[in-house]
């Protein structure tokens, strides 16, 4: 209250020297007045204005409970979120399940159990470099630590120095087997684990692709979206009517409908079937169609043309796949022996360990090294026709001589054993014991369509027709 009286009496010093002050200068006109009127008249809303505000507070302050005092503990906070997270773990050389739940936290009792588990339905499991195993996980809690079987004879304050308080749960646990298929290793109530094999949903969509050739078929395929195992079984198709390095040229056009299929978060893992193909060359144009066939209670997948006859042919007309034909057939002058000598087959230019197909079905009836050929390789197709092949590097440790083939078998691979100058296939046909120009010999065809089967054959041609019309191209811009 002192100090509210003091303050008072200050204020009123003030206006009595402010009066003085007007009458001992005359500031009597109307102008000096008004000023001197707005002056007082704001010094006395400060006065009263302070008294008020002091007199209210005052009330409030008497008004006012005992204060709530808070008083925070010099111990660190700690906060336990319980809630689920999920890691993606990129398998590396070297990487055991053993070791991947350690490194995360997971506390020994539940990494044996998740391996037991796992043991039980797959005992020789093995982490493929590359992939991807996802770890749903949350932090273990005090309450759950002192359950513990290894920490029930500990306190909680024993616990906390453990290194135990920050282990892990792992609530789930998924292995990729394959892209269709999936390993499942879950917690169960009891705290053990359950593993299961689940087959990963998988979305069907028919993809459409055109282009015109630049840098090969091959290569223009695969650079723009296609993937390598579609665009090889394009060439395969076609192998049975096109020499790859004579009759496909800059500015040919290729066309492709092939199955892809996509996982649940929209992300293509593979291509199926294909399902139409098409070149288009300088003098003529190749559809392909697929057509499931009726074989008893089973289906089959066959190729036709646009009239249901089988591109399959008795014979392939390129046995490896990309080459270039380094050589034909007829006289030249031999690249070793120095004069000129009949060259009595193809040969094709490839790397060493090339995959070498077989031409035709049949039986091996000659497997081992023979004179100039090196390593050779006889498969008899029929009582008329055989194919060889020379200069091979090894054979397929799946076939020997007696052994049956199917076309497009892998029997052995490229190299450049015996006379040779390089790393190529020598390849030959031979009618009744006697070689002849393979590009001269006009391959007999497999089924043809006729009846119901070809009016199921048409229907499907349509349907893919129709789709060929309606859906845009999902080629990549090159």
């Amino acid at each position: 209250m002192k100090k509210k009286h003091s303050h008072l009496k200050v204020k009123k010093n003030f206006l009595i020297d402010n009066v003085a002050v007007i009458i001992e200068n005359g500031l009597f006109k109307p102008i000096s007045l008004t000023i001197l009127a707005i002056f007082l008249l704001f010094k006395l809303y400060q006065y009263f204005g302070f008294f008020l505000s002091s007199s209210f507070f005052a009330d409030v302050e008497n008004k006012m409970p005992n204060s709530i005092k808070i008083s925070l503990s010099k111990t660190s906070l700690s906060f336990d979120f319980e809630e689920e997270q999920t890691i993606d773990y990129t398998i590396k050389e070297g990487d055991t399940l053993l070791k991947i739940l350690a490194e995360i936290g997971a506390n020994d009792q539940d990494t044996f159990a998740i391996i037991a588990s796992l043991k039980k339905i797959k005992p020789n499991q093995n982490l493929n470099i590359g992939s991807q195993i996802s770890i749903t996980y949350r932090t273990q809690s005090e309450e759950e630590n002192l359950e513990n079987d290894e920490n029930k004879n500990k306190s909680l304050s024993q616990i906390k120095d453990s290194e135990n308080l920050k282990k892990i749960l792992i609530s789930n646990l998924t292995i990729p087997q394959s892209i269709e298929e999936n390993i499942v290793i879950t917690r169960k109530n009891d705290g053990g684990y359950d593993a299961r094999e689940l087959k990963v949903k998988l979305l069907r969509y028919n993809s459409r692709y055109f282009a015109t050739i630049k840098n090969g078929l091959y290569v223009d395929g695969v650079e723009a979206g296609i993937s390598p195992n579609a665009m090889m079984n394009m060439i395969t198709l076609f192998g049975y009517d096109i020499d790859f390095q004579r009759d496909i040229h800059d500015g040919d056009k290729f066309e492709m409908v092939v199955e892809s299929f996509y996982d649940e978060n929209g992300k293509k893992v593979r291509d199926g079937n294909v399902l139409f193909s098409s070149l288009t060359l300088q003098n003529r144009k190749i559809d392909i169609y697929m057509h499931k066939m009726n074989d008893g209670d089973k289906t089959r997948i066959e190729y036709f043309d646009a009239k249901g006859n089988s591109v399959k042919k008795s014979l392939l007309k390129t046995p490896v796949n990309g080459a270039r034909i380094s050589s034909g057939f007829g006289m030249r002058r031999h690249p070793i022996l120095g004069y000129s000598k009949m060259h009595k087959g193809m040969d094709f230019a490839a790397p060493i360990g090339t995959p070498i197909l077989a031409a035709g079905s049949g039986t091996i009836v000659y497997m081992a090294k023979k004179g100039g050929y090196g390593n050779y390789v006889q498969i008899k197709h029929n009582n008329d026709y055989s194919t060889a092949y020379g200069h091979i590097s090894r054979f397929s440790s799946k076939f020997k001589a007696g052994s049956k083939v199917k076309q497009g078998d892998v029997f052995a691979y490229v190299g450049n054993t015996g006379r040779s100058t390089g790393p190529h296939l020598h390849f030959e046909l031979l009618y009744r014991g006697s070689q002849v120009n393979p590009s001269k010999v006009k391959a007999t065809s497999g089924i043809k369509l006729v009846g119901k089967e070809l009016v199921r054959f048409e229907a499907s041609k349509n349907e893919i027709d129709k789709y060929r019309k309606n859906t845009p191209n999902q080629l990549k811009k090159l």
